[in-house]
């Protein structure tokens, strides 16, 4: 191989050139290898000057290694039978992700490629390798206990033989996780980098809706008719659930006061969905990743919102409680006396307005602010969108009709829609 260029591009073909070109010490050191590669390292394995050739494969088996595209598992079982039947042993360096050829006194360190990210370059204009000759291969060499006295076991890298149980559990992983083909991968990126899935919900902030469960004994029910017993109070309305608070204007200088309950609350959610999310039928809701500042600034507002109307309805509350409860028991003190629960006789007789002081107790546990009133909470998750999702047909056509519904101006689809067709070549819209 011509060493007229130092920076230059480790293609399989130069990498095969120079371990082609060895003639007494070939050293691969990567995360893994092509399947050409491996014959290359086998032909030489098995030439009739191997007997001189000294040669020395490190690799890492795991499988993250084939999933990124730094090689394949059909590569590593390759090598793994040539060096089996020709006596020489494959060594493993977990983790390693730098690429090293040595031939002889000629030396490529490369940066090997993802392919599941990148295709890679093939022009020395875009390159990702040095070659170096001299001194240089030699201690690289010896740091990987292919040369002098150092052995494998001592050696800096490769210490550790690959085991052939360590490529069948690579092998089982990838067969529950596999590995996605690599230009389509890359070519997906371009389409889910447009939009994305986004699960937005808001909880806890319908109080009309608010209910709470009175005590089976209180209402004279024992036995089956307690177990069966599913009463209960609706303690708030939409006057009650609705309160005065400072709202601050578009321009966040000044504050008006509003009159807020859940109808404007919801009225709110809804706008802000409407606006920003796309929904997709049965797959949830999508929203252009350039909407996103937009719409996490009007979710943090009204968040902020929602917390002032939590503290405000929770101060109005509990100012309006011990009304709601005195009614409560002022409309079961007589039921009361007339079938006396078995837990108020446990402890003797009763005196004076004990049966009332206990009653009240009894309706204050079920009726407080803590089993009202939660804070509101909001959910905002955003998912990528898959690459098996950009290749279903059942999901584009949904997608495309979500767009028509939701009014996106047809200029916005085409581009998103020729991108993936110009990537994938499989649809058309």
């Amino acid at each position: 191989m011509s060493a007229e260029r130092t920076f230059r591009v480790a293609t399989d073909e130069a990498i095969i050139s120079l371990i082609n070109a060895a003639h007494d010490q070939v050293v691969f050191i990567a995360p893994g290898l092509s399947e050409s590669v491996a014959s290359a390292l086998g032909a030489r394995m098995e030439s009739p000057e191997s007997p001189k050739l000294s040669i020395t494969v490190i690799l890492d088996c795991d499988p993250e290694v084939f999933r990124l595209g730094l090689g394949t598992i059909e590569g590593v079982e390759r090598v793994s039978a040539y060096a089996s039947q020709n006596l020489l042993e494959l060594r493993s360096q977990p983790g390693v992700r730098v690429g090293v050829v040595v031939a002889d006194k000629q030396m490529m360190i490369f940066a090997p490629v993802p392919l599941l990210v990148e295709a890679g370059s093939t022009s020395n204009e875009k390159p990702n390798a040095l070659l170096l000759t001299g001194a240089s291969a030699t201690a690289v060499a010896c740091a990987a206990g292919a040369e002098g006295e150092t052995l494998p076991q001592g050696a800096e890298i490769g210490a550790q033989a690959m085991l052939p149980q360590m490529i069948e559990a690579a092998k089982e992983d990838l067969k529950r996780s596999p590995v996605q083909p690599f230009d389509l991968s890359r070519q997906a990126q371009v389409f889910s980098s447009k939009i994305q899935f986004v699960d937005f919900s808001v909880e806890r902030y319908q109080m009309t809706q608010k209910t709470v469960r009175i005590p089976a004994h209180l209402m004279g029910l024992d036995g089956d008719l307690e177990e069966r017993w599913r009463n209960s109070l609706r303690v708030l309305d939409e006057d009650a659930a609705s309160v005065e608070i400072e709202v601050c204007s578009g321009d966040g200088k000044s504050t008006n006061k509003v009159n807020v309950g859940p109808k404007l609350l919801d009225g709110e959610r809804k706008r802000i969905q409407e606006k920003y999310l796309i929904p997709v039928n049965g797959m949830g809701n999508v929203m252009f990743r350039k909407d996103q500042a937009a719409f996490d600034a009007e979710v943090k507002v009204f968040e902020r919102l929602l917390t002032s109307y939590h503290d405000a309805l929770t101060g109005k509350l509990q100012s309006s409680l011990d009304g709601i409860v005195g009614q409560v028991v002022r409309r079961l003190l007589p039921s009361v006396k007339t079938k006396l629960p078995e837990a108020y006789k446990r402890r003797g007789e009763l005196a004076g307005d004990d049966l009332e002081q206990m009653l009240t107790d009894d309706i204050n546990r079920a009726i407080s602010i803590e089993s009202l009133i939660k804070p509101p909470k909001v959910t905002k998750i955003y998912k990528a969108i898959s690459y098996q999702s950009v290749r279903s047909e059942d999901f584009l056509t949904r997608l495309k009709e979500g767009f028509r519904k939701a009014k996106v101006p047809p200029s916005q689809t085409r581009d998103i829609f020729d991108e993936t067709s110009a990537a994938l070549k499989a649809h058309e819209w």
